[in-house]
């Protein structure tokens, strides 16, 4: 997922949420959000400061083997529902003719990062496609092909399988040596996106915050 260090949304609201979130509580869940939404709060907030913080907390307290398997997954079924309740609100804004293909790399099983930089492409006013998680190469290239997106996104979080993305960016670029690609995911975080650094029109994508500045810098 992205990160960003700019957290709009009371720390009250927050702790709230993750709460119920732990006790995978769907109902008061979705209650925070809709009270958020109605009071106005930019979906960009709360993507970052309590969808994905929640998360990364959830994430983190599964790794210290202080939460279950099972809580981590009833908290991810749990937000990627949430994520729904905001396409109202992002539908409405007036489509650009731009178009952008999300997926993940062969392997990878964690969505809700790379549905959140869909939703958010589909708030400034793109057509996102989603693939989900465990894409397979050559289905990546044979949809490329297809739709022909103005940019390819690219989620990866566990660096073992860089590998992987490293083919998957060079396959595209023999069928498609044009082609604008971004990439994201905890697995490039620090020095890791070097990796990247030799690749023509390849840009990782750390935060929501640098994802907004490529949107809005889009040639």
């Amino acid at each position: 997922m992205l990160k960003s260090e700019n957290l709009m949304i009371p720390e009250s609201v927050y702790l709230s949420y993750l709460d119920n979130l732990l006790e995978g509580n769907k109902s008061e869940c979705a209650k925070i959000i809709t009270d958020l939404l109605e009071q106005g709060v930019n979906l960009k907030d709360i993507y970052i400061s309590l969808i994905q913080r929640s998360m990364y907390w959830i994430g983190s307290m599964w790794e210290n083997d202080r939460s279950s398997i099972a809580a981590e997954h009833v908290a991810t079924k749990i937000t990627e529902s949430m994520l729904t309740l905001m396409y109202p609100q992002i539908m409405k804004t007036p489509r650009n003719g731009k178009s952008v293909i999300i997926t993940c790399v062969d392997k990878e099983f964690h969505e809700i990062g790379p549905r959140i930089i869909a939703d958010f492409f589909e708030l400034k006013g793109w057509n996102a496609r989603f693939y989900g998680a465990n894409m397979p190469q050559n289905e990546v290239i044979k949809e490329i092909g297809l739709k022909q997106p103005d940019v390819v996104g690219i989620s990866i979080n566990f660096y073992i399988n860089v590998i992987r993305l490293l083919k998957l960016i060079e396959e595209i670029k023999r069928h498609h040596p044009d082609q604008k690609i971004i990439v994201g995911g905890q697995a490039l975080s620090g020095d890791h996106s070097e990796v990247l650094s030799k690749y023509k029109n390849v840009f990782h994508v750390s935060s929501i915050d640098a994802l907004e500045e490529y949107i809005e810098n889009f040639d």
